[in-house]
């Protein structure tokens, strides 16, 4: 059991998506601008990330308490009733939370079982829940499997980096993939793809995809969301 997962991010048109490289885009708009308003409007109230893009979003870098006693190692849910979730994954416990929430979103970790007693102890403190989900990473089937059933959540927004969107692609449980295209060609060798699959390059594509919709969006941008036909 999973969640529908929907891959959705704003890429130039070789499939580059680091917008801090992009140069201004026609009408004065922006990747950040149309990457947000465009997922809005899918009405989807959790959003899935990689340790990468949640490390945007967290408080710094600081040294974790001692915990004063040893943490249970089964998942927290501390706050399982919140109308929308912002998860992240975080297999070796490097992220720092003095807050549980990220715009209002509910901030969800995955973690792997590498995580230190003191990591579990902040995070309770700071009210963030969190899921284990592998011995030494995380394995994204068991990931979505424990979004689904620990959380109740039906829909997901995968919203990167480019590894994670890659791993969950591999594993095959992506269902759709929304691609906002800007007109831009970044070139750059090693810069991150809307999916990047880890290790050696696979033999063949990773995934045939269906077109189910496409909009033009000002300043020349295009907007298409595919099946992924496993």
């Amino acid at each position: 059991m999973k969640p529908y997962v929907i891959c959705h991010m704003c890429t130039t048109i070789d499939g580059r998506i680091m917008a801090n490289r992009w140069t201004e885009l026609p009408g004065a708009s922006n990747g950040g601008r149309l990457f947000e308003t465009t997922a809005a409007s899918f009405g989807i109230g959790t959003w899935l990330v990689g340790t990468t893009t949640m490390k945007e979003f967290a408080d710094g870098n600081f040294k974790l308490k001692t915990a004063r006693e040893p943490v249970e190692r089964v998942d927290y849910a501390a706050n399982p009733r919140a109308k929308s979730f912002a998860i992240g994954a975080d297999a070796k416990g490097v992220l720092r939370f003095k807050r549980n929430a990220v715009d209002g979103d509910h901030v969800v970790l995955l973690v792997s079982e590498l995580v230190s007693n003191d990591y579990l102890a902040h995070l309770r403190a700071a009210g963030v829940s969190y899921l284990f989900c592998g011995r030494d990473h995380v394995d994204v089937r068991v990931a979505l499997h424990k979004i689904s059933t620990v959380l109740g959540i039906r829909k997901v927004l995968l919203e990167g980096g480019g590894t994670f969107n890659g791993a969950v692609l591999k594993a095959g449980l992506i269902d759709e993939i929304s691609q906002v295209i800007v007109p831009v060609i970044d070139g750059g060798v090693g810069i991150a793809g809307i999916c990047d699959i880890p290790g050696k390059p696979p033999r063949k594509s990773a995934a045939a995809l269906r077109v189910t919709h496409h909009k033009k969006l000002p300043g020349g941008a295009h907007w298409f969301r595919y099946r992924v036909r496993n």
